[in-house]
């Protein structure tokens, strides 16, 4: 008996407490793919369901307990396993809640690497179920009109529709051959009228309202919206404030005001209260740019007159010899202009010249006449005594009544009269457009004309904006 005793103990030892033992010290469970150890790191697992995973995520993690990557700031879960008593795709025990959230949960949550999130799509880049992309997800938000919302007129352009060539075949066929006959005979007696009515047309159109909030907003940017609105011709505004002529960047640098005087009393004989004194200005810096030697080309027209014009306006959107570069390309940001088209517009100084007050003072500056070529500044300083403060001093000496492409090789052998073109050709990006440019007077002028054309179509009043002025120096009454 006792013998039989010893052997019964052995037997429920065996097949009962040693394996209870041996579970306990080595756990292990059956995977589809194998026997899988506590600790062991799987990386990608697959199993009976149609999806793999990487890292195992918690909605199918059947070893509770498992080494698995953790949320951004949660502790890592070292512990041991314990066996949940599942196989891979048991869903039976489950309660009915979690068997009916389920599908779902994994509807959202795609294998790792959809998306670039780690397996998981942002809620605005997911498509409805069935269709291409959601409208939801194609729709723009809506921006504020005139001003509305955070009062943000000054923000980079788009091309004002409304414009067209040949605007006045039916209305005045004859407004831009008056335009042209005009210019001829001023320019027969004055043909260094020619930079300083292209300087005036770049001096309007690049005005624009400062950003600010507006108390009514529709109302007052009908009134002040600025960009090529002849508001530079006004001798006076209806509110009484300083006008745009009398800012300090324009004063005696701008002039031309009495050939536009000249052209408008001629056509308003012709067509009464038809041209725009906006259109006079675009179709004069055409022709006086065609007398320079571009050539010709076709101006988009039906641009109204502003009601007003601000010499706070001026401030910051015209540059000045002293200006950063960094600024100025902001500038013509604003407008809609790349780096190429502020070089290529930049061209327009290869004519006419600047006051020598203006340019002076850097040939005698210790430290900026270091950058300048030295055979240059010895040649610039006796000129540059300015012996009375009308004198002006050409930016090309070689071709200043022509526009020339050479004026970049100028600018590249730092030979730059204005301090704002130098600091321009010591820009990388701009020094690379203009080294293409020096040599491709056709092609220059080519983009020259685009240029000059996009940015007579920014800004603009259209339709019922505006008026179209019987004199451009005053609104009508």
């Amino acid at each position: 008996m006792a013998a039989r005793g010893r052997i019964l103990a052995t037997i429920f030892l065996s097949f009962t407490i040693l394996p209870l033992l041996s579970t306990a010290i080595f756990p292990f469970r059956e995977h589809s793919r194998g026997i899988i150890f506590p600790g062991l790191d799987l990386g990608k697992i697959s199993h009976n369901h149609d999806h793999s995973h990487y890292d195992h995520d918690h909605e199918h993690d059947h070893f509770i307990g498992f080494r698995k990557k953790k949320d951004k700031g949660e502790e890592e879960d070292d512990s041991l396993p314990i066996f949940d008593g599942k196989k891979g795709n048991e869903d039976d025990d489950e309660p009915e809640h979690e068997k009916k959230k389920k599908p779902e949960d994994e509807k959202q949550k795609p294998d790792k690497g959809q998306g670039g999130y780690g397996g998981q799509v942002p809620e605005k880049q997911k498509p409805d179920e069935g269709k291409e992309g959601s409208d939801e997800q194609d729709q723009e938000p809506e921006e504020p009109v005139d001003g509305s919302g955070d009062g943000a007129i000054n923000e980079p352009v788009q091309k004002q529709e409304g414009l067209r060539e040949g605007f006045y075949e039916k209305s005045c066929p004859q407004a831009e051959n008056v335009v042209k006959e005009v210019i001829k005979k001023i320019f027969r007696k004055d043909p260094t009228l020619a930079p300083a009515l292209v300087r005036l047309f770049l001096h309007d159109c690049f005005v624009t309202v400062r950003k600010k909030k507006l108390l009514y907003p529709i109302l007052t940017s009908k009134l002040l919206k600025q960009g090529c609105d002849a508001s530079i011709l006004l001798d006076e505004t209806p509110t009484g404030e300083e006008v745009e002529k009398k800012a300090h960047v324009n004063g005696p640098f701008v002039r031309g005001y009495e050939a536009i005087d000249e052209i408008k009393a001629q056509l308003e004989a012709e067509c009464p209260e038809t041209v725009s004194c906006a259109d006079i200005l675009a179709f004069t810096n055409r022709d006086a740019l065609v007398h320079a030697g571009v050539p010709s080309y076709s101006v988009p027209a039906g641009r109204r007159d502003s009601l007003a014009s601000l010499s706070n306006n001026v401030q910051g959107n015209l540059p000045v010899p002293e200006t950063p570069i960094n600024e100025i390309t902001q500038i013509f940001e604003k407008k809609g202009f790349s780096m190429e088209d502020l070089v290529v517009l930049n061209g327009a100084h290869s004519i006419g010249t600047a006051h020598c007050t203006v340019v002076s003072g850097r040939f005698f500056d210790p430290e900026k006449s270091k950058e300048i070529d030295q055979g240059y500044v010895i040649k610039m300083r006796p000129l540059a005594m300015c012996r009375n403060e009308t004198q002006d001093l050409p930016f090309d000496p070689y071709s200043h009544h022509k526009m020339d492409s050479r004026f970049y090789k100028e600018l590249l052998q730092n030979r730059a009269l204005l301090e704002s073109d130098h600091n321009l050709a010591k820009d990388g990006h701009a020094n690379e457009i203009m080294k293409k440019l020096v040599d491709d007077q056709k092609g220059w002028l080519e983009k020259f004309t685009k240029a000059i054309v996009k940015l007579g179509e920014v800004e603009v009043l259209t339709g019922d904006q505006g008026q179209i002025r019987k004199q451009c120096r005053a609104v009508n009454g």
